[in-house]
């Protein structure tokens, strides 16, 4: 006897069964227009085509497996599978085909009366109208293919997942899927981007801002710690989304990257200061820090976390507006971001990677104590000239015995 759940799938798009007609369990009905979102739905609406394309979800589909299963003759499964194929939503792995699948719902009619509606959270009015746009309902009704937007919307999803906790893959999947169907895209977005991370199982938070009201009602991102250096006029503030203004003015001067890579952009405009703050303000706690002289904006510094078997290892780097060059208050900065990597970070080994003419750098890298490990020849192209990299670096039990 069939066990397909036949009597609530429609056997062809246009046909709609008489009361007490049988549903046909074999795939009957030709695909046709399979390249529109109308012929990936009537591949979809025939029982046996969506049993295999349910098998297909778990893993690689099984003729046979799916044959015994169902008890259908594995010619009609076979059938069932050449259509889905020739539907594209199944890859030839014998996979589901994602995109495909989508393709399907966007192809819906969709209400989302909310949708517009500015997102509550620790958000800019600029971010929260952004965020309206893709979250109805507390569901993602879109994931946007801009990577600003893109960032901005699965911040929003890592406040799901509290910082410092584990979780298990099935519970991010879970948490995920109260959002938006596809959780593994999500999950996978989530790791590349550098607001989860994952070993031996389990995920946590590592980036994000959130919302933790104080007595006064102020959000955190106006109140994240400061670290205070050597000198008193000299202190390093995590970024704001506020700073943008005094970023620019400072950033926007072509001596500044002379001798730095092509990321520092030049000029340094208000979409460059954006893309900045968007990395810089994504950790929690926070990694890049402003450079503050006597309540002035002055520069900024920080650090990139290395990952897997390189776990416990940074690279470190720094810029300063001229203004402000000569007067020892790089050197100082640097110190103060070594001390809390080192001491409340738990890192092992910081890198400084220096071009071979900055030789303002080269001296902040040896002041603070760290040893010039190596060079890599002829490894930046900066105005059309080859220039070697210096590569500093120091280690914590080398820190503590300086």
């Amino acid at each position: 006897m069939c066990r397909l759940p036949c009597g609530t799938v429609l056997a062809s798009w246009q046909e709609l069964p008489t009361p007490g007609a049988r549903v046909r369990c074999a795939s009957a009905v030709g695909v046709t227009e399979s390249a529109t979102p109308l012929g990936l739905l009537k591949a979809v609406l025939d029982p046996l085509r969506l049993s295999v394309l349910a098998e297909s979800v778990i893993g690689p589909i099984s003729i046979e497996r799916i044959s015994e299963r169902f008890d259908v003759p594995r010619k009609d499964v076979a059938r069932a599978v050449g259509d889905l194929r020739s539907a594209g939503l199944l890859d030839d792995d014998g996979t589901i085909n994602r995109s495909a699948l989508a393709e399907i719902g966007r192809s819906l009619p969709q209400e989302h009366p909310d949708l517009g509606t500015p997102v509550e959270g620790p958000w800019t009015e600029e971010e929260a109208n952004t965020l309206g746009r893709f979250f109805a309902g507390g569901r993602l009704v879109e994931i946007p293919s801009s990577a600003r937007k893109r960032r901005l919307v699965l911040e929003r999803i890592a406040q799901e997942f509290e910082p410092g906790e584990r979780y298990a893959e099935r519970d991010v999947n879970f948490r995920i899927q109260l959002i938006h169907a596809d959780y593994a895209a999500i999950r996978r977005y989530m790791v590349e981007e550098g607001f989860m991370d994952r070993a031996d199982g389990a995920y946590w938070r590592t980036g994000g801002r959130y919302e933790a009201p104080d007595a006064s009602g102020s959000t955190r991102d106006e109140h994240l710690a400061a670290l205070t250096t050597e000198r008193e006029d000299v202190v390093l503030h995590p970024y704001v989304w506020s700073m943008m203004d005094d970023l620019i003015a400072v950033a926007d001067d072509e001596r500044i990257p002379t001798y730095m890579g092509d990321q520092f952009a030049t000029p340094y405009t208000r979409e460059a200061a954006e893309e900045w703050l968007e990395i810089a303000t994504s950790s929690d706690p926070p990694l890049q820090y402003a450079i503050y002289v006597d309540n002035a904006f002055a520069g900024g510094l920080g650090a990139f976390l290395f990952k897997a078997e390189n776990a416990g290892v940074a690279e470190i780097g720094w810029w300063l507006g001229p203004e402000y060059w000569g007067r020892g208050i790089t050197t100082a900065a640097v110190r103060a971001l070594i001390d809390e990597l080192f001491d409340n970070r738990g890192l092992m080994r910081l890198w400084a990677p220096v071009m071979h003419p900055n030789k303002g750098s080269a001296r902040v890298a040896e002041k603070v104590g760290m040893t010039l490990e190596g060079v890599a020849p002829s490894h930046y192209l900066k105005h059309d000239i080859r220039y070697d990299q210096l590569n500093y670096g120091i280690t914590r039990n080398q820190w503590s015995t300086r």
